[in-house]
């Protein structure tokens, strides 16, 4: 599965071949249903869905806008590990960081998305949406619940702090590995003592410093510009996604930091053999912006520049976007204007939290669809363990019947103890006797009920750990924090309007669906189909 070509993905995409824009253009009724029955989400793979949560009408989509990299290229983990290696060798030579890390062995199991770094303590963090913390790490030392609630209990964690940086980006996902690295080291130079905190943020610091300067500098890139196909997954669905929506109609773009040399060589590399209607990768979009600084994009008012033949900015600013050529820069006012499409017209894609999708729906009214590659696999597990998942909900249901019927039989007990109590000189002797047996016999029931409750947590716990370990076995599961969704999960739905694990994901529907969320519930609504 994963970046493999389904069978029944094939069946749906080869019909991109002959792109019908509308119904009224093919005249056959048949057709039509046929049409209808193929797009049917349910005839979709569920790690190939596009999920959906708010209304979005694809015919009201004029302009639809990507990502590159993480979007439209994803990577393998490859460039985590060479990004990893060399910030290593940077913290030895640059910042004189012993050279024993050099040994270290990259683990891109050890973190996921959404992890919060705290900076003062040297921990990560899982938190659920209501920023209580599920999950911890010092260093790579699991930190147990009672020291867990002794750190984090008596203050509301804001991610705006300095203290705190989230992890939103796969980019970012080996530095808290990294951190986590150094925090063990740094403190077994100190005979495992805690260090100050002043020591774990220059930790962190340090790390960020070297990544953006090898990110800043090229030097990554030019590395991996020199074997692609080592580093980016070369999706063969994109090409006839992109055909598709633009033979609807639909006019595309490409905005990306990345700039002009490297974003050329990685779009040259994904979509110049594609399809033969093309013979540049430039000839699939309408407007190309490289260098665009997101999210100072959606916040600043910065010229576009266009590229030269050398792929550097010119230094006459534009004035009108021309198909096939690269711009550089620039800012959301001026691309509305030059673009001459505005507001919940535009729809764009990218996969990073901040700097693609929050920022953009807190600047903008644009529509958002968020790429999360890791779900995936992730759903193809929940499909895997489907039966575990069941066994679970059931045991949650008989917990929860346990917990009723045992405060029934504990509020029994104590109403016949206080009974008998006070009116102890009342009885006679075989009432007194009966209300013995009585109490004897609910006592037992109170303490049977409470082992079969036992029983039932102690299941329910190993079951939860089980699954989360499969999932990840620091952290569990990317969208969800024990019962309650993550943050990351809880931000993607504040801030996507739908989400998918890839962009070739939108050709397996219509360019004109309707994709629909489910009816709100509040917990007192649910299990009424009325409302």
């Amino acid at each position: 599965m994963g970046w493999d070509v389904l069978l029944s993905v094939d069946t749906l995409m080869s019909m991109t071949k002959n792109v019908i824009n509308t119904p009224e253009e093919i005249g056959d009724d048949d057709r039509i249903q046929q049409l209808l029955e193929q797009f049917q989400p349910e005839n979709i793979p569920r790690e190939r869905r596009v999920y959906v949560n708010r209304n979005l009408r694809m015919s009201a989509i004029e302009l639809i806008g990507f990502d590159m990299d993480y979007t439209i290229a994803p990577y393998h983990t490859a460039v985590e590990e060479l990004s990893i290696r060399m910030t290593m060798e940077r913290l030895v030579v640059r910042m004189g960081y012993p050279k024993k890390i050099l040994d270290l062995e990259y683990d891109p199991q050890f973190a996921i998305r959404g992890l919060a770094v705290d900076k003062r303590l040297g921990n990560l963090l899982k938190m659920d949406s209501h920023r209580h913390i599920s999950a911890a790490y010092h260093g790579t030392r699991k930190i147990e619940k009672d020291e867990r609630r002794r750190l984090y209990r008596h203050e509301r964690i804001r991610m705006s702090a300095d203290r705190y940086s989230f992890i939103d980006t796969l980019f970012a996902v080996p530095e808290a590995w990294l951190f986590a690295q150094l925090v063990d080291l740094k403190e077994a130079e100190e005979n495992s003592r805690p260090l100050k905190p002043k020591v774990y943020k220059r930790l962190y610091d340090d790390i960020r410093t070297i990544i953006d300067g090898v990110h800043a500098d090229q030097s990554l890139k030019k590395i991996m510009r020199a074997d692609l196909s080592k580093f980016i997954v070369k999706d063969p669905e994109l090409g006839p996604t992109l055909h598709r929506l633009r033979s609807a109609g639909k006019r595309l773009f490409l905005m990306t930091n990345s700039y002009g040399p490297y974003s050329q060589a990685v779009m040259s590399y994904l979509l110049d053999d594609a399809l033969p209607e093309y013979s540049d990768w430039t000839d699939y979009f309408d407007i190309i912006v490289v260098g665009s600084c997101k999210p100072a994009f959606f916040a600043h008012k910065e010229p576009f520049l266009e590229l030269g033949s050398n792929l550097e900015p010119l230094a006459k600013p534009v004035e009108a976007f021309e198909p096939g050529v690269i711009y550089q820069g620039g800012s959301i006012g001026g691309f509305e204007k030059m673009a001459g499409v505005h507001g919940d017209r535009i729809l764009y894609v990218g996969d990073h939290l901040y700097g693609d999708i929050l920022r953009s729906k807190k600047a903008t009214t644009w529509r958002t669809a968020m790429i999360v590659p890791e779900m995936e696999n992730e759903l193809i597990l929940v499909g895997d363990r489907r039966r575990d998942f069941q066994r679970r909900a059931e045991l949650e249901t008989h917990r929860s019947q346990l917990d009723q019927e045992l405060h029934q039989q504990q509020q029994l007990l104590r109403s016949m103890i206080e009974f008998s109590e006070d009116r102890a000189g009342l009885f006679s002797p075989d009432e007194r006797n009966a209300f013995k047996h009585a109490i004897k016999v609910a006592r037992k029931n109170v303490r049977k009920l409470e082992r079969t409750l036992r029983r039932c947590l102690s299941q329910t716990w190993k079951l939860n750990r089980n699954l989360d370990q499969s999932f990840n076995a620091h952290w569990g599961m990317l969208f969800k924090a024990q019962a309650e969704n993550s943050l990351f999960g809880a931000q993607v739905e504040d801030y996507a309007c739908i989400y998918t694990s890839r962009v070739s994901n939108m050709g397996l529907y219509s360019p004109f669906q309707y994709f629909r969320t489910l009816r709100d519930q509040m917990p007192h609504e649910r299990g009424f189909r009325e409302i």
